[in-house]
């Protein structure tokens, strides 16, 4: 696809900034989105998931999440302060502007924010997934003149294989180890990548699974939003005889020894395994809760954004691309400190 959109542009008011993250502005409103800075303390703080690299400011006061993704902060201890709740397909008026979540497809309560004002309509996607796992569903596009995107894997390098080759490589080195004797272990992250391992082994194995305390509390909250999982808790008198005996599958965030009498072989799920060695780890596979190079230039255009960002990873790199795809796009870190203007459709 190939479009220009330049001849139909017309100055739009909202103002963004780079500190840290994204920073936007609208006469008398604010907001800060994830990790952004924001020394005034006065912006509405938007988080859009759980994960701890995007909730570094999550104890500030004015805070704006979906329900799931403040359970999930809750159940983790990380979360002091209280929050103001967004409800999937319902909207909020902040000051100048209105705002909607959208899912974002990335973990349990994952949103991209709509920012909608008088001027037109801001969306800012945080990490997305646009391909349903065993899960979660794909993200949802919504259409904006302004779109703020992640570029995390924004090379073309990053292209994934379908989710069920991964999947099904998976099952077969976990079959590998059990038949020769061995403790498959995944190391994966706390939420998300932990819930979709174990929801794997339940739907295509069977066996059991055994978890450390930290995975055991987000899989808690999964549950209570409707996933149904299976899995013991290591330190169960349960989970410590399904140890013993060797016929299981152990997922936790952390590498750390097991208490059990036989080799225990680990593996590694992350999209950095399409490119990178993980020799500390006996099997790595591409398995990742955020979309590849194409998931995004897929998701931009289905957007039909007239102006775009792109923020963390390949962001200079994406930009580029999706200039050369019709787009007035450019790397939000490496723009000027404070944005005058953007466009929005005339």
């Amino acid at each position: 696809m190939n479009v220009s959109r330049r001849a139909a542009l017309r100055p739009f008011g909202m103002k963004v900034y780079y500190k840290s993250g994204a920073f936007v502005a609208y006469k008398d409103t604010m907001l800060t989105f994830d990790a952004a800075e924001d020394c005034s303390g006065k912006s509405l703080r938007c988080i859009t998931h759980a994960h701890a690299d995007h909730t570094t400011k999550v104890n500030e006061s004015n805070l704006l999440m979906t329900a799931e993704t403040h359970e999930l902060l809750r159940a983790l201890r990380c979360l002091e302060y209280h929050a103001s709740i967004l409800e999937f397909g319902k909207a909020v008026e902040v000051g100048s502007v209105r705002i909607r979540a959208v899912n974002a497809g990335h973990i349990l309560g994952s949103c991209q924010y709509v920012v909608e004002c008088d001027d037109g309509a801001l969306l800012f996607s945080g990490d997305i997934n646009v391909h349903d796992t065993l899960v979660t569903k794909a993200a949802e596009p919504a259409h904006a003149d302004f779109m703020i995107v992640e570029a995390t894997y924004g090379s073309p390098f990053f292209v994934f294989p379908d989710r069920e080759i991964i999947y099904s490589k998976i099952v077969r080195w976990i079959c590998d180890c059990l038949r020769d004797g061995n403790v498959p272990a995944f190391k994966t992250y706390l939420i998300g990548k932990s819930q979709e391992v174990i929801k794997l082994v339940n739907e295509y194995l069977g066996i059991p699974v055994i978890v450390n305390e930290s995975v055991a509390k987000a899989c808690e909250v999964y549950k209570k939003f409707g996933l149904n999982l299976s899995y013991f808790c290591k330190n169960t008198a349960a989970g410590k005889e399904l140890l013993r005996s060797g016929e299981c599958v152990y997922v936790s965030n952390h590498r750390t020894d097991i208490p059990v009498d036989r080799r225990v072989k680990w593996a590694i799920a992350t999209g950095w395994a399409l490119r990178y060695r993980f020799d500390f780890y006996d099997a790595a596979f591409p398995l990742s809760s955020h979309t590849d190079f194409k998931g995004l230039i897929n998701h931009v255009e289905t957007c039909m954004p007239n102006t775009v960002y792109t923020m963390h990873g390949y962001s200079e790199l994406l930009a580029k691309v999706l200039e050369r795809r019709g787009f007035v796009a450019s790397a939000l870190e490496s723009a000027e400190t404070f944005i005058p203007f953007v466009y929005g459709r005339g």
